[in-house]
């Protein structure tokens, strides 16, 4: 009886320990798992960086073949016209004939230094030196000046229907009296006085505008009495 115990004691000891023995190995057996998976998911996220890091290549060349192209296109739009010899638009040629036809009716006034005719890029600019047109310090017309004036109110009246921009102009000198604070003051009437000269003359009021400019454009860069003398004047801008 003794010894059927110890055999069963025996027997069962041995089969725990085999089955100790079969989970540690088991275990063992389950780790290279885990380091398989390991290594998947740093592949993975190697090919996901990539992956990504080329899309962003790409996509930084479709923004130079896309700035390359623009550029392009400005250059060329940049470029004179490759047909120079092509008729002109039939606004171009209106343009150029109402042009022609407005210096033509102000010829008589560039007989005196005094008065400039020419041609600009916005349109045909009529300056008149301010000692034509005022007394100094003063923005009341001279009654000399209305002859010369109204030559040009003609001309404006008949030979064109476009808008017309007058501005006045002053040297560098400050000004301070009862009349005028500044030379904005000064150069702003001065305008209005010319305006209001062509608008009783027959030119459109709609059409013309008053601007004062002060010595802030001047004609001429200097300090002396000749480049002062210069700045002072009247601009009449006839726009195409």
């Amino acid at each position: 009886m003794d010894t059927s115990s110890s055999s069963r004691r025996a027997s069962a000891k041995s089969g725990h320990d085999h089955a100790d023995h079969e989970g540690h190995e088991d275990g063992r057996s389950d780790r290279w798992l885990i380091s398989y998976a390991d290594v998947i998911t740093t592949m993975m996220v190697l090919f996901l960086a990539l992956y990504v890091l080329q899309l962003a290549k790409n996509k930084a060349l479709e923004i130079k073949v896309f700035d390359a192209h623009v550029a392009g296109q400005r250059t060329a739009g940049a470029q004179p016209d490759a047909h120079p010899d092509a008729a002109p638009t039939p606004a171009l040629v209106q343009r150029d004939r109402a042009r022609r036809e407005l210096m033509a009716s102000l010829a008589p006034l560039r007989e005196t230094s005094e008065i400039s005719v020419e041609p600009v890029a916005q349109g045909v600019e009529i300056a008149i030196n301010a000692k034509v047109l005022f007394d100094s310090g003063d923005a009341h017309l001279r009654p000399a000046s209305f002859d010369e004036l109204s030559k040009v109110a003609l001309a404006l009246a008949r030979h064109s229907t476009r808008n017309i921009l007058v501005e006045g102009h002053s040297d560098n000198v400050p000004i301070a009296n009862a009349k005028y604070e500044s030379n904005w003051e000064l150069s702003s009437a001065r305008a209005g006085a010319v305006v209001r000269f062509l608008v009783e003359r027959g030119v459109e009021p709609h059409r013309l505008a008053a601007v004062g400019r002060a010595d802030n454009v001047p004609l001429v860069i200097g300090d002396d009495a000749a480049a002062r003398a210069a700045n002072r004047r009247v601009t009449i801008l006839v726009q195409d």
